[in-house]
């Protein structure tokens, strides 16, 4: 008799071991469900992009988690430089697509975000070039074109492409493009936080990325 009253009480220890070694289990898988996420994800995504949009970047960088700054406060040190960055800004506008998704402690927003493409602009800038100095060279007297080297002088070249760059911004908006991007956020530090991606990059920077 105290045989079997010995295997009882070892089989329901064996049971009540299991027991809180599962509950043990479930509380660590399910434990970061506790954790109820404030605030509405595309509440940041609306944010980083209407700060991008107004030229706001401290407050577009407080929205991202992985980086501190995408360097769009530092304007290029050229003149030409400075006009192409300057439509580049001018041409972002972005769409949310539908509703964000939420799973847990992430989210994900689809949009469409449109920008103008700078590669393409370029090419086009470069297409100009050709055109605009062999009318130049038909027009003024040699010295003013050619250097004691047969090369062309530099404020010549100067001047060529700030012309064809000036005449390819004045129809900046043909080179516009739209791209779709799935924006990731996590629930970090008691706020929703987005992740940049290579394709929110490469937007953002014209295409050039």
């Amino acid at each position: 008799m105290a045989g079997k009253i010995n295997k009882f009480w070892l089989a329901v220890m064996i049971v009540l071991i299991a027991l809180a070694l599962g509950l043990c289990v479930f509380a660590v898988s399910r434990g970061s469900i506790y954790i109820r996420p404030e605030g509405e994800p595309q509440e940041t995504v609306t944010r980083f992009f209407d700060s991008l949009e107004a030229e706001r970047y401290e407050d577009a960088y407080a929205c991202l988690s992985d980086y501190k700054t995408l360097g769009l406060e530092n304007e290029p040190g050229s003149d030409a430089g400075k006009q192409v960055f300057t439509a580049l800004k001018a041409s972002y506008e972005y769409t949310l697509l539908g509703p964000c998704t939420v799973d847990q402690l992430t989210a994900t927003q689809k949009l469409s975000f449109r920008y103008l493409d700078v590669k393409s602009m370029e090419a086009s800038i470069t297409e100009k070039v050709d055109g605009i100095l062999e009318t130049l060279v038909a027009e003024r007297p040699r010295n003013e074109i050619y250097d004691e080297n047969d090369g062309y002088l530099p404020a010549v070249t100067d001047e060529v492409y700030a012309t064809a760059l000036a005449q390819t911004l004045e129809d900046a908006e043909s080179f516009y493009t739209t791209t779709e991007l799935e924006i990731q956020l996590d629930y970090l530090n008691d706020q929703w936080l987005m992740k940049t991606s290579p394709a929110l990059i490469n937007a953002i920077q014209g295409g050039a990325a």
